[in-house]
């Protein structure tokens, strides 16, 4: 692991990773001073960024949608997020997504949502394709599909994503989407509430009496 002096002079010498490193170790290290420089990290991850550094530019993003170290700025945060995304990076995809879905530093383009979600989705983000389902059951962004609604949450849910358990234990209660099995919706919503979701222990609550 290098040292802080290293990155320090790699940084200076006009490493974007070093600068981009600096930046997460300062916010996310172990020994991360407090309260957080929030202002430095910031300044480490716009050298990073201007580099063409894609993780530092969707760190910028968090940076101005949260007002840490700048003031907060919902359509510097979406631009940031745009740009990471795409230059390939998958969690700044999700964000964009989330930004067109609910026009938050944007205008709201369901449409363009569902094709972010999508491209992270298909990529393996585990989020992209809870949500990516969302967009199926509901009929926002795309025609209403209850069977792809579950091919997601399926995804997601099989990657750990307690919402897509949720979700997909849901479904089975409901038969949308896929044939009815209290079997298999006791099934999700157990690895839900394992997992901390509320919603599916009172669920679980309801099948176990109702049987």
């Amino acid at each position: 692991m290098e040292t802080t002096n290293y990155l320090l002079k790699r940084a200076d010498a006009g490493d974007a990773d070093a600068s981009f490193r600096l930046g997460y170790r300062l916010a996310f290290g172990r020994h991360t001073p407090k309260p957080i420089p929030w202002n430095t990290v910031v300044a480490y991850w716009q050298s990073a960024a201007a580099q063409g550094h894609a993780r530092a530019m969707f760190y910028l993003g968090t940076c101005y949608d949260n007002g840490l170290g700048v003031p907060k700025a919902l359509d510097q945060a979406f631009a940031c997020y745009k740009q990471a995304a795409e230059a390939g990076e998958l969690a700044a995809a999700y964000n964009v997504a989330l930004c067109l879905l609910h026009g938050e530093g944007t205008r709201p383009d369901s449409k363009a949502a569902v094709d972010w979600f999508r491209y992270a989705a298909e990529r393996g983000d585990e989020s992209a394709q809870r949500d990516l389902g969302y967009c199926y059951m509901m009929g926002k962004g795309v025609a209403k599909d209850h069977q792809q609604a579950v091919y997601w949450y399926r995804k997601a849910a099989q990657q750990g994503d307690q919402k897509a358990c949720f979700n997909l234990g849901l479904c089975y209660l409901s038969g949308e989407g896929v044939g009815p099995s209290a079997r298999w919706a006791a099934h999700w919503l157990q690895k839900a509430a394992n997992a901390g979701h509320r919603g599916a222990r009172a669920e679980l609550r309801q099948l176990q009496t109702s049987r």
